[in-house]
């Protein structure tokens, strides 16, 4: 039987600690990733349909930079990804596969995946942060809306696997 190796629990959220502490110290901020999602597609759409883009007051933020590629979260989504491929390179983690209920078509799983990481992303930025924005780095610095995000998210977790739960067994 080949079983696959993880990280402990305990070492990798040492490690995250860390890397959120080092994030306040050399950046003097902390970790988030849905501004970099935002400024991305506010920048392709800019590129694309700049009309559009320019009368959307939200995005403004994200078209006026003189440089707006060269930025902290890109950078830092950049860095997520290709840490994560190597961690799972080396131990030998890494396969290319579509996870699925097995009562579940691949039709579904795309779906509810795209849906779901759109309802997130746009409720990630009704938030003004990510699960690492919101979570982690509100969470390290007390703040009271942090701790209420963590909350909600998890009760909102149960309510929906529960609705969900037959499309994986």
């Amino acid at each position: 039987m080949n079983e696959k190796k993880y990280w402990s629990p305990y070492v990798s959220g040492i490690g995250l600690g860390l890397t959120l502490l080092a994030t306040f110290y050399i950046a003097g901020r902390g970790l988030g990733a849905s501004g970099a999602i935002a400024l991305v597609t506010a920048q392709g759409t800019h590129a694309v349909v700049p009309d559009l883009i320019s009368r959307l007051k939200y995005f403004e933020q994200y078209i006026t930079p003189l440089k707006p590629l060269i930025n902290w979260n890109l950078f830092l989504l950049g860095g997520v990804f290709l840490g994560s491929l190597a961690g799972s390179l080396l131990s030998g983690n890494f396969k290319a596969m579509l996870d699925k209920g097995a009562t579940m078509s691949v039709r579904s799983r795309v779906f509810t995946s795209l849906a779901g990481g759109m309802l997130i992303g746009f409720a990630s930025r009704l938030a003004r942060g990510c699960t690492s924005g919101v979570a982690l780095t509100g969470g390290a610095e007390l703040a009271v809306s942090g701790w209420i995000f963590v909350i909600s998210m998890f009760a909102a977790g149960f309510i929906t696997v529960s609705f969900l739960r037959r499309l994986w067994s």
